[in-house]
């Protein structure tokens, strides 16, 4: 009864949350090692019974001048396969302790929950990754060349890699995971606000991966669209990130 009531209460102060949940774990594992000791012993008695019910049960039916008796495999000294407390307990430890993994899931701090939700990553880390994507973006516009781009074959692949869409380099790669968990951490005020100008900043970054993408592709059987009017197009919809960065920023502390 006092496991049942430490379990009801676990969430009224999300400060003890975890020291709650480790003695929750460690009160739950006592009561199976208890339970397993008790169990050994009415395992026995069920045991002894059982033998002394065995003798006393055997009868002898006379059918004529035969005499014809009940025999149990037990009585030759062969052992009998039963089912014990115990053995139906040890088919259920797994089951609780599956079911402790998802009482102390339960138990997880706010903090650890919006880690989680954004892959893991901390508010901290994803301040940190917002900081120098706007940079990044500023550098690719000052650097921007259209005829150099187009000129060469998968030149928007360049784009895209500064977009965090192709390598691992840029401060943009899984930016909207960072974006998730900036705004759900302290360092942002609203909450709705931020989100739809994530999206809308989302928005603009894949139109421009795209339209990068496109410039290294044949656009069909006839004429085709030369690389640098996708390449240009590109461009708009970075100086759009550009200007949604901005909004952004104001936005985080």
């Amino acid at each position: 009864h006092s496991l049942n009531f430490l379990l009801l209460h676990l969430d009224r102060d999300t400060t003890m949350m975890a020291s709650r949940s480790a003695v929750s774990f460690v009160l739950l594992h006592v009561s199976i090692i208890l339970l397993i000791l008790r169990n050994d012993k009415v395992a026995a008695w069920q045991i002894g019974s059982n033998n002394g019910s065995r003798v006393a049960a055997r009868k002898t039916n006379t059918v004529g001048t035969t005499a014809v008796s009940h025999h149990n495999p037990s009585d030759d000294g062969q052992p009998e396969i039963t089912s014990t407390p115990r053995r139906e307990l040890l088919f259920l430890i797994p089951k609780m302790a599956a079911a402790t993994t998802i009482a102390t899931a339960t138990v997880m701090t706010l903090p650890q929950q919006r880690a989680l939700a954004a892959g893991g990553m901390t508010a901290d880390s994803a301040r940190d990754q917002w900081k120098n994507a706007s940079p990044a973006i500023d550098e690719l516009l000052q650097n921007w060349s259209t005829e150099k781009w187009a000129e060469e074959v998968g030149g928007g692949d360049i784009i895209r890699t500064k977009l965090g869409q192709m390598g691992t380099t840029s401060p943009l790669f899984q930016i909207e995971k960072a974006l998730k968990a900036l705004g759900d951490s302290d360092y942002v005020d609203d909450f709705i606000e931020f989100t739809e100008t994530g999206e809308e900043f989302m928005d603009a970054l894949y139109q421009a991966d795209s339209l990068a993408n496109s410039s290294n592709l044949k656009t069909g059987s006839g004429k085709q669209t030369p690389p640098a009017v996708f390449i240009e197009q590109s461009r708009k919809e970075v100086e759009k990130m550009q200007s949604i960065a901005k909004r952004m920023d104001a936005m985080v502390k």
